[in-house]
């Protein structure tokens, strides 16, 4: 009996070893589509979330996509802010408008001597299509006439 008992046991580990070699590619198929799904829920929760931000900013003006090159080298200062508003005819509230900033913003820009640092990478792209402008076309973004003189 105890003869009957090995063939048994060698029987069902060679059984075992043989399922074992034939699951191992189904394994790795596997393992590589687990981690494709991971991957796919990862992008699709970083686009869910690129989709939230672009429905709450949709209200606000697209901006204007610079080369870099020329966005880097971009600047201006708090009495060219002052200048630029001033000869678009536009109030502080209006000019923070077009920027896409708070008002106080531009309050602390026209205060500055020299050189503006600015915070938003967004920001220099939407000044310099800003000071491109004209006063009607800045009305024109605005939604609303020029003053008559």
């Amino acid at each position: 009996m105890s003869l009957m008992n090995e063939l048994k046991t060698e029987i069902g580990r060679l059984a075992r070893k043989e399922i074992k070699k034939e699951l191992e590619p189904i394994k790795r198929v596997n393992a590589a589509q687990r981690k494709l799904i991971a991957n796919l829920r990862r992008d699709v929760t970083e686009l869910q979330s690129e989709i939230a931000w672009l429905q709450k900013a949709s209200d606000k003006p697209l901006p204007v996509q610079a080369d870099d090159e020329s966005a880097q080298n971009f600047w201006i200062s708090g009495k060219g802010v002052l200048s630029l508003r001033k000869r678009l005819g536009i109030t502080q509230m209006e000019l923070a408008k077009l920027a896409d900033v708070s008002h106080q913003t531009v309050v602390r820009w026209e205060k500055t001597s020299g050189k503006i640092p600015f915070r938003n990478k967004l920001t220099p792209p939407r000044m310099q299509q800003i000071r491109a402008m004209d006063k009607r076309s800045a009305w024109a973004e605005l939604e609303k006439e020029p003053k008559k003189k």
